[in-house]
């Protein structure tokens, strides 16, 4: 059975009796989050050439990204999800994942758990990120199938992990971070047009469509859309 989601949800001014499922608490992590991440896409359009995260959008969005203002990179970072994958969507690959990181815990000495790694802005951001995720998997599991299209078992699997193991992953995985659905027509053309515009309304629909992608994740017949999908660059 799909997951439903209903707009009441998303905020903790409903009226009912049951916690809601995204707090204004959470809501506020995540547009931080979601606006750190737009500024590194920033960034990495604004280099020449373009490089790290923006890669994995088309190459004709560049512009626009390259062009945003601080306006509305705010305004495009306040929705309900991530606006980045960390292909939670996956259940096989983080199965692997989390069974690779229990393994490798029984033998990894606590100067290699603790040691620095090094790494580019992309490598820290997706660190916080998935620690993150894993506070919420392990205090509010609902919650992340809204915002990070996270499966139950996937929440599960990784609220089981160690703080120094979550922070290991993304240097395990240096390719997990990328753009939410980046193949799809019309999600990140929409809400960079609309941003640029200040078109609010459109704007709000753009984030709709992001929440039915969410919601496809969950077991809608040919309609399962990876969100760490990583096509060839193309304009």
């Amino acid at each position: 059975m799909s997951q439903v989601f209903m707009p009441h949800v998303f905020t903790d001014d409903s009226s009912e009796n049951l916690a809601p499922v995204l707090t204004t608490a959470l809501l506020a992590r995540v547009h931080a989050l979601n606006l750190d991440y737009l500024e590194l896409l920033v960034a990495d359009c604004r280099r020449t050439p373009c490089t790290g995260q923006a890669q994995r959008l088309p190459v004709r969005l560049h512009p626009w990204i390259r062009t945003l203002s601080r306006a509305a990179c705010d305004g495009l970072a306040t929705s309900p999800f991530a606006l980045y994958s960390l292909r939670f969507d996956d259940e096989p690959f983080w199965e692997q994942v989390c069974r690779d990181a229990k393994r490798t815990a029984v033998s990894m000495p606590v100067t290699q758990r603790y040691a620095s790694v090094p790494g580019s802005a992309a490598h820290a951001f997706c660190e916080v990120a998935l620690l993150h995720a894993w506070h919420v998997a392990a205090v509010n599991r609902l919650s992340t199938r809204i915002v990070y299209a996270m499966p139950e078992a996937t929440a599960m699997r990784l609220a089981q992990l160690t703080i120094w193991q979550v922070k290991h992953l993304a240097a395990a995985h240096p390719d997990l971070l990328a753009p939410g659905w980046p193949a799809h027509p019309a999600f990140w053309r929409d809400l960079l047009r609309f941003a640029h515009l200040g078109d609010q309304m459109r704007l709000s629909a753009a984030k709709l469509l992001g929440t039915q992608l969410v919601a496809a994740t969950f077991g809608l017949p040919g309609m399962r859309d990876r969100r760490a999908q990583r096509p060839a660059r193309h304009g």
